[in-house]
């Protein structure tokens, strides 16, 4: 037995958080050295201990960095590098299990430049080396852009460095100049900022700069709601048509069988009004009214309904049911104004240019809260929230962070703005 207990190690891995990892003491440790973490032979933490561990006792072994290594890892738990193991290793799965440990990332641009209508820089994360960085970029405080990463590469005291690009438009380029904020998807602030103005520009030519952006932002749900509308006419136009058609073939088809000789019915008048009723219901079948799905204090809209407004693409369908694409911007009216709004639920069946949806939300001027958690094999569920609970809203506002065009980026003939596709939307209220 007390060889067993000998082998067994005298610590036990209970959790990883934002205190490091948490280990309990299994029998007494005698202590009075450091535990060092380590992934791959790098240091990664280190806990100094003044005296004896008596049995039971908790300790946490704050985490400082995690190396670029490939997963699953183990973090390993000793009293030197090449000594034995202290503790069971505490096996990392996912990047995911890095912002547990280290809290969200924050990378520095170490260098931004212009080459050639190209921007490019360099970014370090000098802490999580696991990071796998989603960019994209606010141009003139206009529409959101993706930026191109490069995969990440290890630094040799932890975290990781990685090369971006953004090619820039000479649409881009205003009267007043050019500003670009790059965003790490997942944080509010930007990872760096860069700005052209030509020689004398003050506050004038800032505010007009922005008078700029929000110029192009309204011409851009302006266009985005011609383009909705034109759809719509375009679909009605061609259902009027199928049924005009429809009408005449079937009129062809009875004036051919009169001249064909069939005996005439008793009442040539009322028969021909029986006919003309069957033609007209043959050749204008009622179309499906989408209703509001009401579940208690929840109120469920299809992706078909009217609801959706500016900056929303026609509805679709496929395998997995229907859904509709969003530009960059777009409103939802709210079909109960006059209740007070607990939260929105959507659910993402497709996305353009990103892992997962990112967004911003609000209830008319109201900022809310945003939380994305998987759904499924490629979907994602969206949960929208005031900030200080339930409040009245006409209109619901998303702004999508990444958005592009399948034409533009060679992935296809589509010309329209992407970003993400809605399957379900919920308005959940609180009275």
């Amino acid at each position: 037995m007390d060889g067993i207990a000998a082998a067994t190690p005298p610590f036990l891995v209970l959790a990883a958080t934002r205190q490091g990892l948490g280990l309990r003491c299994l029998r007494a440790f005698a202590g009075g050295g450091v535990i060092l973490a380590h992934c791959r032979g790098i240091e990664v933490g280190r806990l100094a201990l003044p005296g004896p561990v008596e049995a039971g006792a908790v300790l946490h072994i704050p985490i400082t960095r995690l190396p670029r290594v490939s997963l699953p890892a183990e973090l390993r738990i000793s009293a030197a590098a090449d000594g034995p193991d202290l503790a069971p290793p505490w096996r990392l799965e996912t990047p995911a299990a890095a912002l547990t440990l280290l809290g969200p990332p924050a990378p520095s641009a170490e260098e931004l430049r212009m080459d050639q209508g190209v921007l490019r820089g360099i970014a370090v994360e000098r802490a999580n080396g696991l990071l796998e960085p989603v960019l994209y970029a606010r141009i003139n405080d206009a529409a959101a852009r993706a930026v191109t990463v490069e995969p990440p590469v290890a630094l040799a005291e932890g975290g990781c460095a990685f090369r971006f690009a953004l090619p820039l438009l000479p649409e881009d380029l205003g009267e007043t100049g050019l500003s670009v904020a790059l965003h790490l998807v997942g944080q509010e602030a930007p990872l760096a900022r860069f700005a052209w103005t030509r020689a004398g520009a003050g506050e004038t030519e800032r505010r007009l700069a922005e008078l700029e952006g929000r110029l192009r932002r309204l011409e851009q749900a302006a266009s985005a709601g011609l383009a909705q509308a034109q759809e719509e006419l375009r679909r009605r136009l061609d259902i009027q048509q199928e049924r005009i058609d429809a009408f005449i073939e079937a009129a062809a088809s009875l004036l051919l069988d009169r001249i064909a000789g069939e005996d005439p019915p008793a009442d040539p008048g009322e028969a021909a009004k029986s006919a003309l009723r069957g033609l007209i219901a043959a050749a204008s079948p009622e179309l499906p009214e989408e209703a509001l799905r009401r579940i208690g204090s929840r109120i469920e809209i299809p992706p078909t309904a009217t609801q959706f407004d500016l900056g929303w693409h026609a509805p679709e369908r496929d395998a997995g049911g229907e859904f509709r694409w969003l530009s960059d911007r777009g409103q939802v009216v709210n079909p109960e104004p006059d209740r007070r709004l607990a939260g929105v639920e959507l659910e993402t069946c497709h996305l353009y240019g990103a892992a997962e949806p990112a967004l911003r939300a609000a209830f008319d001027d109201l900022p809310c809260q945003v939380t994305v958690t998987p759904a499924g094999p490629h979907r994602h569920r969206v949960r929208i929230t005031p900030p200080e609970g339930a409040a009245p809203c006409r209109i619901l506002l998303l702004e999508a962070l990444s958005s592009g065009s399948p034409a533009r980026d060679g992935v296809s003939a589509d010309t329209r703005l992407l970003s993400m596709a809605v399957a379900r939307l919920a308005f959940d209220y609180a009275d």
